[in-house]
C-alpha cells in the first residue's frame, strides 16, 4: 500500500485559494518509513506557492485578484500587442506576479479544457520578462517568457506530475478494497509507460472521499548520466491503490490538482 500523508485541501476559486490554504491541513500521521510529504501549501506559509505547469503561482497574489488592466500602461500595451496570446478582455486576467522585470497574469477557463486521459486544464498563464535570453521578443525591453494552459497543482518535489483516470476495464465497485487507475507520465519518455516509477505520495480516506496524490519518479539511466527521450506521447501505466476499507459510495479525488478533482474513467472507452 502507498504512503499515507496529511490531508490535502479542496480549494475552490482564485479569490479564496489563500484563505483555504491558510486554514490548514489535516494532521494524519505518516506511516513509518514514509518519505516526506510533497511541498504543498500549509498553514505556516505566509505566501504559499502552487504550480501552473512548471511556473510557480503565488497563492497570496491570487487572493488579491487584481485585474491585469491595473498594470502600468506600458505593460498593458505590451500584453495587448498582437504577439501575446491573450484570450478575451485583459480585464478578465488576474495579476499573479508584478515587478519591473517580470509580469505574469492568469485567468480561469470556464468550461475547462479537457484534453482526455485526465488532462483537464482550467487556467491560462502568460508571463513576460525583461532581459530573458530565451523569451520571444516583444516591445523592448519585454519578451514573452511563457504562455499556455494548465491546472493548478501542488508541488511534488522530485516527482513528476501525472494525469490519472480510472481503469475502464476495472471500474470500482462499492465492495472493492482497491482502486485500479491508469497513470500517464507528463515528462518525455520515448512513448514508454512509467512501469515501476509511479508512486502514491498521499492517501487520505474520509467518510465521503478517497483522496490520492500520485507522482512519477523521473526515469534516470543506470549510470547516472543524462537521460535523452523523445516525446511522442506516453501510454497510461496501470496502478492500484489499496484502501483501508471498502470504497462504498465515496468519491475518488485527485488531490494533486487544486481544487481536488474527481477521478473518472476516460471518455469513449
Amino acid at each position: 500500500m502507498g504512503r499515507r500523508m496529511p490531508g490535502r485541501l479542496l480549494l475552490v476559486t482564485p479569490a479564496v485559494v489563500a484563505a483555504a490554504v491558510l486554514a490548514g491541513c489535516a494532521t494524519a500521521a505518516p506511516s513509518p518509513g514514509a518519505a516526506p510529504s510533497p511541498s504543498a501549501p500549509s498553514s505556516s506559509d505566509a505566501d504559499a506557492t502552487l504550480l501552473c505547469g512548471d511556473s510557480p503561482v503565488s497563492v497570496d497574489a491570487l487572493e488579491q485578484a487584481r485585474p491585469a488592466t491595473e498594470l502600468p500602461p506600458d505593460v498593458v500595451a505590451v500584453l495587448e500587442g498582437p504577439s501575446v496570446p491573450i484570450e478575451g478582455p485583459l480585464s478578465a486576467w488576474l495579476i499573479e506576479t508584478e515587478s519591473a522585470e517580470h509580469v505574469a497574469i492568469m485567468r480561469k477557463v470556464d468550461p475547462p479544457q479537457d484534453l482526455g486521459g485526465g488532462d483537464i486544464r482550467d487556467y491560462q498563464l502568460v508571463a513576460i520578462s525583461t532581459g530573458t535570453e530565451h523569451a520571444m521578443p516583444l516591445t523592448p525591453p519585454w519578451g514573452l517568457e511563457a504562455a499556455g494552459d494548465c491546472a493548478l497543482t501542488i508541488s511534488l518535489g522530485d516527482l513528476i506530475q501525472a494525469d490519472v483516470v480510472l481503469d475502464p476495464d476495472a471500474r470500482p465497485e462499492p465492495d472493492d478494497d482497491a482502486v485500479a487507475l491508469l497513470v500517464t507520465e507528463r515528462a518525455c519518455n520515448s512513448g514508454e509507460p512509467a512501469t515501476g516509477r509511479v508512486e502514491l505520495v498521499e492517501l487520505v480516506e474520509t467518510e465521503t472521499t478517497v483522496e490520492v496524490v500520485i507522482g512519477v519518479r523521473p526515469n534516470r539511466p543506470d549510470d547516472g548520466g543524462p537521460a535523452v527521450f523523445t516525446c511522442p506521447g506516453n501510454p497510461p501505466t496501470p496502478f492500484t491503490v489499496d484502501l483501508e476499507q471498502p470504497l462504498g459510495d465515496r468519491a475518488i479525488l485527485n488531490a494533486a490538482v487544486v481544487p481536488a478533482r474527481e477521478i473518472t474513467a476516460p471518455t469513449g472507452w
